[in-house]
């Protein structure tokens, strides 16, 4: 229970900015910059908008490896907010699919990593939180957060 809960800060810090004041408007793009400021209702209408370049036959897999990427990050803002378990199970399936079918470049990839790792973590799966983390850190060994992520969670047993 306790690493769920440090998960859920870390996600909420990993998702969020500093959040300002601002008139909530309605998106109309999966492809939303700031996750950190948006509403539920603005998290729903993004995710429909995901849906539709997700389910698209003519999307090209790229392009739909990126829509699956950022789907997975609006899942896990929802559940940053609701803390609702399935949010954190489609953000994982959401990214996993999303590293399949589209090489971000490095940064997006270890935010990808990190997330899908708090979500794993989240959910019970240490060890395959533990994985993630372990693959940032062989790309970058000095990631701060991997580390410290490491280092939360302690051994594992099993690796």
């Amino acid at each position: 229970m306790r690493a769920a809960l440090n998960a859920g800060l870390i996600l909420s810090i990993g998702l969020c900015s500093v959040a300002v004041a601002q008139p909530v408007q309605k998106i109309s793009t999966c492809f939303e910059e700031y996750l950190a400021a948006l509403v539920q209702s603005q998290l729903e209408d993004g995710i429909a908008h995901c849906d539709k370049v997700i389910d698209d036959k003519t999307t090209p897999p790229q392009r739909r490896g990126e829509a699956l990427a950022q789907r997975g990050l609006m899942y896990a803002r929802r559940w940053a907010v609701v803390a609702g378990p399935g949010f954190a199970i489609q953000g994982i399936r959401d990214i996993t699919d999303s590293l399949v079918l589209h090489t971000p470049p490095v940064a997006r990839r270890h935010q990808l990593l990190t997330i899908r790792a708090q979500l794993y973590v989240a959910t019970g799966q240490t060890k395959l939180g533990w994985n993630d983390y372990t693959t940032i850190l062989n790309e970058d060994p000095n990631n701060s957060v991997a580390q410290n992520a490491r280092q939360r969670l302690g051994p594992q047993e099993g690796l």
